[in-house]
């Protein structure tokens, strides 16, 4: 059989069937770009354009089969023709799904064009399956091949078209190429089928029209054409109407944002610039305008370069066109100090941090900046105040050293100079001791009683220097007790009620039944200073010791009618050598460490000194002790005082070793000694007191030996030498001048008892009495 075209084509019919195909792109193509711009309801869209694409290529194919003018009467299959236009809408879909979500890369590209390719001739020759025709279809097949080519090109282009239109014009060339593809598919399809209609007679051809009984429907005329034309038009117009009604009001809601971020932008106080890919400036807010003097109309459009300093305002461009290249960011995301370019060439401190957005279209970024030429000065202030603050330090800690090293050789100078002058006393202590006992009742005792009392102030004075030492030696430690105050009161003011009544003073106290736990040796010696400091500076009037209550504590107060304390130098006259009336240094009033010595003490006991004073009127100097209940108290037999008596010459009080490389206390300290009724060996040295002991045979009773001895030897080891030809440990007393805290420290760790010269010679004799 011999294949012949199957008819003619109406020409309307086929102009209709352009223009459908044509329009179908245009929306499906307006549909899909709006999808990529949209930030809601992108898969709404994309499935619009996807009905709208297969509409449109279903439309175009339907009319296009209905051009045809055939000399047979044509009925179609509904349910291969609702496949068609099923498999239409579905490729479509599914190609602008795949090209939207899969990154439009090149591969996803040609894989979805190739699937909906292949769709459309599917939906194509499915439709052609289901005209209803009395003779048989052929199909050539190179028609066929290229009708596929056709449709895989036209699709592929249709994709690739849909994400990257941006305007009207361009979706309309778009559209018209895409319109122009289908349609030229569709009719190389048409022409790829044929029949041979000559092999039948007309009565053929009469009886093989459809009936209604038929499974399909006959088409008579052009009508269903033009009315599945017009119906796919006004279909497509809706849609196109539908996203021209959401681009307004997307434009609305921008054009409110963008009203809404230029009231922010321009309120903000810190300078905000955005920037497109190229670096081209694109806002540039009030804030903006103040900090670099440009005006909004002569920035935006400028490259932001105009607002840098070099060496950034140089390789501005190239960042950009690196970061364009590979991606990588410098300082996106990154806050940094850079500096910046006003439009009178002047610089500045700045802080920058960069932010990159899109808008749909392009990628942008958004500067926000900041003038920190106040914080860098408020900066460059604290370094400055800084590094003042570290030299201020530093000269801080020089002077500090220098004050301890003054202190450091102070002290030293006070031991040595103690140190020498406490050896001559020593020896006319002892002289004048022994000599009280051999001039009792003799002419001269007035005078050798005259000599003792400035012994007495003298040894008070070099005390006074020894107690610094010892507080400075920290080897003073508080052995805390209950005690009675009273007689500790009434002790104190028999001992210097009559040197007060000496000067002109009365002295008297109140008697007190309190009691208090503390060391009642230091607070004796607080209480001593105190009277003696009222008795120096009182010319006339009284001096009060008495005791009160004072919350849950008592107070100790000793007032006077002295001179008086100015209220500016209270604190002044409790430091060292301070001595406010006395300008010429009057020996006989101390040496202005009395009050040093009382706050000191106060301090170590823990207990508060107070001060009380008017100039002119006298001063109440108080110290607050803790109040505890008071003890029965076990009466003694013997008298409260009972006065010592007199050694014999040969009492047998035992063998006493004296070490001390001074010849003059040496021989004073062995008259005295022997006065007492001791046998006495007396060595210069360790090695001369070993040697008379051993000659002796003699095991001694005592041993009193001097601190510093000749050739760098001390008294410690001259002890320890005679411990070791005694082979036994015998009670030791050491003598020394020095108030060096070490040397104290030192003789108070060897577990002996410690005497300070110019040593009293009843102190001495207490010492030896209580050691044996």
């Amino acid at each position: 059989m011999r294949p012949i075209v199957l008819g003619h084509y109406d020409p309307y019919l086929v102009a209709l069937s352009v223009v459908v195909a044509s329009f179908g792109g245009y929306v499906a193509l307006d549909l899909a770009s709006h999808a990529r711009d949209a930030g809601r309801g992108r898969n709404g869209w994309l499935g619009a354009a996807a009905l709208a694409l297969g509409a449109g290529i279903w439309s175009m194919h339907f009319i296009g089969m209905m051009a045809m003018r055939m000399p047979v009467p044509v009925s179609y299959d509904i349910l291969l023709t609702a496949l068609s236009f099923l498999l239409a809408v579905g490729v479509s879909g599914t190609g602008l799904f795949a090209v939207a979500h899969g990154g439009g890369g090149r591969a996803t590209l040609a894989a979805a064009g190739l699937l909906t390719g292949f769709g459309i001739v599917s939906m194509h020759y499915v439709g052609m399956a289901g005209m209803r025709l009395p003779v048989p279809l052929i199909y050539d097949t190179l028609l066929v091949v290229a009708s596929v080519v056709i449709a895989v090109a036209a699709s592929t282009a249709a994709l690739w078209l849909a994400f990257r239109t941006a305007s009207p014009l361009q979706r309309l060339s778009g559209a018209l190429v895409l319109g122009a593809a289908v349609v030229s598919m569709h009719y190389v399809g048409m022409a790829a089928a044929s029949a041979d209609v000559t092999a039948i007679g007309h009565a053929a051809i009469t009886d093989a029209v459809p009936t209604g009984d038929d499974l399909g429907f006959v088409l008579s005329t052009p009508s269903l054409a033009v009315g599945t034309g017009i119906g796919t038009l006004l279909i497509l117009s809706l849609g196109l109407l539908s996203v021209l009604i959401d681009r307004r009001r997307s434009a609305e809601r921008a054009a409110g944002q963008e009203a809404r971020y230029r009231s922010v932008v321009d309120t903000a106080v810190d300078p905000i610039v955005v920037i497109d890919e190229t670096g081209t400036i694109q806002s540039f807010n009030r804030a903006a305008e103040t900090t670099f003097g440009y005006g909004a109309e002569e920035a935006v459009g400028a490259n932001v370069r105009i607002l840098m300093a070099e060496p950034h305002r140089s390789a501005h461009d190239g960042y950009m066109a690196h970061f364009r290249e590979t991606g990588e960011r410098r300082i996106i995301g990154i806050g940094r100090e850079v500096e910046g370019r006003r439009k009178d060439g002047s610089l500045f401190p700045l802080e920058l941090s960069v932010a990159e957005w899109h808008d749909g279209r392009q990628r942008l970024f958004t500067g926000i900046m900041r003038d920190i030429t106040a914080r860098k000065a408020a900066e460059d202030a604290l370094h400055r105040a800084k590094a003042e603050a570290e030299r201020a330090r530093e000269e801080a800690l020089a002077a500090r050293d220098n004050a301890e090293r003054a202190d450091m050789a102070k002290t030293k100078f006070l031991a040595a100079a103690s140190h020498d002058l406490r050896q001559p006393v020593q020896s006319l202590f002892f002289f004048a001791h022994a000599l009280s006992d051999r001039l009792d009742g003799h002419p001269a005792s007035p005078l050798l009683a005259s000599m003792s009392e400035s012994l007495n102030g003298l040894r008070t004075l070099l005390d006074s220097l020894l107690d610094v030492s010892r507080l400075d030696a920290g080897v003073v430690t508080p052995a805390a007790t209950e005690f009675a105050l009273g007689p500790l009161l009434q002790r104190l003011a028999d001992e210097y009620r009559g040197r007060a009544a000496e000067v002109g003073i009365a002295l008297r106290h109140v008697p007190t039944d309190g009691w208090t736990r503390s060391d009642p040796a230091l607070v004796e010696r607080i209480l001593r200073n105190l009277v003696e400091n009222a008795i120096r500076y009182t010319e006339s009037g009284r001096i009060l010791i008495g005791c009160r209550r004072s919350g849950s504590g008592l107070r100790i107060e000793v007032l006077d009618t002295g001179i008086g304390i100015p209220e500016d130098k209270r604190d002044e006259v409790f430091v060292e050598f301070t001595q406010l009336a006395n300008p010429e240094r009057d020996r006989r009033k101390g040496l202005g460490l009395g009050l040093a010595i009382v706050r000191r003490l106060a301090g170590l006991l823990g207990h508060e000194v107070t001060l009380r004073s008017r100039p002119g009127r006298g001063s109440a100097f108080g110290l607050t002790v803790p109040s505890v209940a008071p003890r029965q108290v076990m009466k003694t037999c013997r008298p409260a005082a009972q006065s010592a008596a007199k050694p014999a010459a040969n009492g047998g009080k035992g063998l006493v070793v004296v070490v001390e490389d001074d010849a003059i206390i040496l021989l004073s300290m062995r008259t005295m000694l022997e006065e007492w009724g001791y046998e006495v060996v007396a060595a210069v040295s360790a090695d001369e007191a070993v040697g008379t002991l051993t000659s002796l045979g003699q095991r001694p009773d005592m041993i009193v030996a001097d601190y510093r001895l000749r050739e760098g030897r001390t008294g410690l080891q001259a002890i320890r030498d005679i411990y070791g030809v005694c082979g036994v440990r015998v009670p030791a007393l050491v003598l020394t001048g020095d108030t060096d805290p070490a040397r104290i420290a030192e003789v108070q760790q060897s577990g002996h008892r410690l005497l300070h010269k110019p040593v009293a010679p009843e102190v001495l004799r207490s010492a030896l009495t209580s050691a044996a």
